[in-house]
């Protein structure tokens, strides 16, 4: 059923005037909203972890696009290892808003932006901000992590289950000599033929080729702009369940790590062995509010009745590093916003809700 008070907002956004930051506000229109809400803005995740060794340098990026949480699942993970060898930089949930509202990019494809980008578009920053960051770590290898369509072992048009390659070779970086040597150690896992990883040469640098869009992505601009070699690793969406979608990118980080000399603490066969307990840790979520100055604690669904002329702020999340709130009855961009009668907030850890705040103005 349409939401009255979400036509109602719509029919104010398309009057107010376009400014940079509009994304994050939704105080629009001549009159005041009767009730003021603002949550935190998004954050951009990274972490940096040394080994006491020497070793190479990988980038880890995750969450590129919100629907394969296999991917941003298995970034995840590996923020909370030690390093033994070498060093590792993670950005696990790159479009976090996507994530949240589980969809491939509630603000179109971030994985065709990385060309150029209007300042006004809402993923402007965070796409700005990996792409100094992949310039300023200038890593030994960056590998970004997706759940693709299908199998490509049985349809060659499918992007699922495969290494992703711009190039046989580009520059000095012998990218289909290392990613056909980690698919062949990573099959020996998969008896199914469809569950195997092959490797997946777009030709992105040809003129001929069939996939001119990846001059947009994220890999593109790393050989092309950063001078950094970069590799995409998919697994399939059709993979019967979120476990093995997460072990399958663990199964191919593994191999990678081996080659660039960067070991980590439990290593992967200890994490794929215990991985549903990576997966659903036992913890409790809830979330700080402050509302017209008083300070509460909310773990399940509750709805507030609020005066006119108050003041609600989400101060802060208890749970995972997922965890964060966007209502579904407004843009979920932003972080700022006016209401005249209710509106509804679902808490979630990444995909999943975990509760429902409401509030009504009375």
């Amino acid at each position: 059923m349409e939401n009255p008070w979400r036509r109602e907002l719509i029919k104010a956004l398309i009057g107010a005037p376009l400014l940079p930051f509009l994304p994050v506000n939704a105080f629009a229109g001549h009159k005041r909203p009767k009730v003021q809400i603002e949550l935190p803005p998004f954050p951009i995740q990274d972490t940096y972890l040394k080994g006491e060794k020497k070793g190479g340098r990988i980038l880890i990026v995750g969450g590129i696009h919100g629907n394969e949480p296999g991917a941003y699942k298995a970034a995840e993970i590996l923020r909370h290892v030690k390093v033994k060898r070498g060093e590792l930089f993670i950005a696990p949930r790159m479009n976090f808003v996507s994530i949240l509202a589980n969809r491939r990019g509630y603000n179109g494809d971030m994985n065709r932006k990385f060309a150029h980008l209007s300042p006004k578009d809402p993923d402007y920053e965070r796409v700005k901000w990996l792409k100094n960051y992949v310039k300023e770590v200038k890593p030994a290898l960056l590998l970004t992590l997706h759940d693709g369509f299908g199998f490509h072992s049985v349809n060659p048009r499918a992007w699922g289950q495969c290494i992703v390659i711009d190039e046989e070779r580009y520059r000095n970086f012998s990218l289909g000599k290392e990613a056909r040597l980690v698919s062949k150690r990573v099959n020996r896992f998969f008896k199914k033929r469809e569950w195997r990883v092959p490797v997946y040469n777009t030709h992105t640098f040809s003129p001929k080729t069939k996939h001119p869009e990846q001059r947009k992505s994220l890999t593109y601009f790393c050989l092309k702009e950063a001078n950094v070699p970069a590799i995409c690793l998919e697994t399939s969406k059709q993979m019967p369940n979120l476990e093995l979608k997460v072990k399958t990118h663990l199964l191919l980080l593994k191999e990678f790590f081996a080659l660039h000399s960067v070991e980590i603490e439990p290593g992967f066969d200890y994490i794929i062995s215990h991985l549903k307990e990576f997966l659903k840790p036992n913890i409790s979520y809830s979330v700080n509010l402050n509302i017209n100055g008083r300070s509460v604690l909310v773990s399940s669904n509750r709805t507030f009745k609020l005066p006119k002329n108050s003041r609600v702020e989400f101060t802060s999340f208890h749970g995972t590093a997922g965890t964060n709130a966007v209502s579904p009855d407004v843009n979920m961009n932003f972080r700022k916003i006016g209401i005249k009668r209710r509106i509804a907030f679902d808490v979630k850890d990444d995909f999943r809700k975990i509760f429902t705040v409401r509030f009504v103005v009375v």
